[in-house]
């Protein structure tokens, strides 16, 4: 895969704190990425997890109540209490707490899921006002440098232009077609039928009304 540079003044703007995801408010921004670190060991257990034990659910709801719908969807299959299951559920309340901050309402869409299909594969730009994706174990989100938007579009699965990638655990506050029109950052899943890769992917959705 290439990569391709982010040239200065892009709609994309990066971070190693959480204050940039605060940049999505700016005029031009479109998107803002997170880039974050947890423990090693957490990376460790999530591979090693069988993919029918890897907790998923859909929640809609207070944020406040993230964490013990969490707990809930771990106890269903089965993950013992143990210090990376709670880091794990922490994590994900911390960021449901934080994007219901950013879109100014005390309610989350949040879906939680294990993929081992090629979801969401066509290049597309979201239609709800604001998204926040992090992915837990597996490939993150992909997307085209802003200029190759329309040709990938356009070429979908004969796309062969440069292609970023979310790292592992960063944050990527998307605005979709609602708050930016046709300025909304085109992405897509990663491929990962017959690759043997189960992700463990995290969708938090602006609620509206």
């Amino acid at each position: 895969m290439r990569r391709a540079a982010v040239p200065a003044g892009s709609q994309i703007v990066e971070g190693d704190d959480e204050a940039v995801l605060h940049r999505a408010s700016d005029d031009g921004v479109t998107l803002a990425i997170w880039h974050r670190s947890l423990p090693t060991g957490l990376a460790h257990w999530l591979d090693g997890l069988p993919a029918d034990r890897l907790p998923e659910g859909h929640f809609i709801g207070p944020a406040a109540c993230v964490l013990a719908r969490l707990s809930a969807l771990c106890d269903l299959v089965e993950i013992e209490d143990r210090p990376e299951r709670r880091t794990l559920i922490d994590d994900i309340a911390r960021l449901a707490r934080a994007f219901a901050a950013l879109a100014g309402s005390p309610d989350v869409d949040l879906r939680l899921e294990a993929v081992d299909h090629d979801s969401c594969w066509r290049f597309h730009r979201d239609h709800v006002g604001l998204r926040l994706n992090a992915t837990y174990r597996g490939p993150g989100t992909q997307w085209p440098p802003p200029d190759q938007a329309a040709r990938a579009l356009r070429a979908q699965r004969r796309y062969r232009g440069p292609l970023n990638e979310m790292p592992r655990f960063a944050a990527g506050l998307f605005k979709g077609v609602p708050r930016a029109g046709t300025g909304a950052v085109v992405h897509k899943s990663p491929p990962v039928v017959g690759s043997g890769q189960t992700r463990l992917f995290l969708c938090l959705n602006e609620v509206c009304g």
